[in-house]
């Protein structure tokens, strides 16, 4: 597979006879094959995950289809499947499973061609320093709830937040994350354009277990 991070908490994936696009609102996207499916994936509707431009894609790729949180305006049509938290679907030749974000709409659990996908969205553990203890603390147990519905499950390549604006507590999620599942290759993201703040948190020693597979590069191919 050929993983391209795009922007922010876009990633291109590119299989053998498919194409699956997390989380596009902006930039430039590499050359598509017009033969294999893609697949676009929108977990919810905030300006920095979704775009109505996706629906262009549509004019310049032959056979696409859309995976969106429930809650993005679609029209409904065969080629768009409007997901649910805590839901699975067996959908035009993929596994997608959800889990239930603690911000807004889903994270995505997706097998392509034998392989598994993680996709957090916004799902993390969003401690923010200043914020009320009780809302810090539904964060915690929101987060941890659905951490522990995926808990030992392995993932091929994963997609995690590690976003610098959460300062010292930035990588409390990410690592929790790592510590549950076992993931071959793992992708930080969320960073807008703060990209070296966000790997800066890769000298961090709790991470070091961890560092042989995480990718930190643009373009990863594996």
């Amino acid at each position: 597979m050929k993983i391209t991070h795009i922007c922010h908490s876009c990633f291109l994936v590119e299989l053998d006879h498919t194409l699956l696009l997390f989380d596009y609102f902006q930039g430039a996207l590499p050359p598509m094959d017009p033969k294999k499916t893609l697949f676009v994936f929108s977990s919810h509707r905030h300006h920095d995950h979704y775009s109505p431009a996706v629906w262009e894609l549509s004019e310049s790729h032959p056979n696409v289809f859309y995976v969106l949180d429930e809650n993005i305006p679609a029209r409904r049509s065969a080629n768009v499947l409007p997901a649910a938290p805590r839901s699975r679907y067996d959908w035009q030749g993929l596994c997608i499973e959800t889990l239930r974000s603690t911000d807004e709409g889903c994270a995505f659990l997706v097998q392509a061609e034998g392989l598994w996908f993680y996709h957090a969205g916004d799902l993390n553990w969003w401690h923010w320093e200043g914020e009320p203890d009780e809302q810090n603390a539904w964060h915690d147990k929101a987060f941890h709830e659905e951490l522990d519905r995926i808990r030992g499950r392995f993932f091929d390549a994963a997609f995690v937040p590690l976003d610098p604006r959460q300062e010292e507590n930035a990588w409390w999620g990410f690592v929790d994350f790592l510590k549950a599942c076992r993931c071959d290759n793992v992708f930080p993201m969320h960073c807008f354009e703060d990209r070296a703040g966000m790997l800066a948190y890769l000298k961090r020693p709790e991470l070091a277990p961890y560092l042989s597979r995480i990718h930190a590069e643009e373009v990863w191919q594996g």
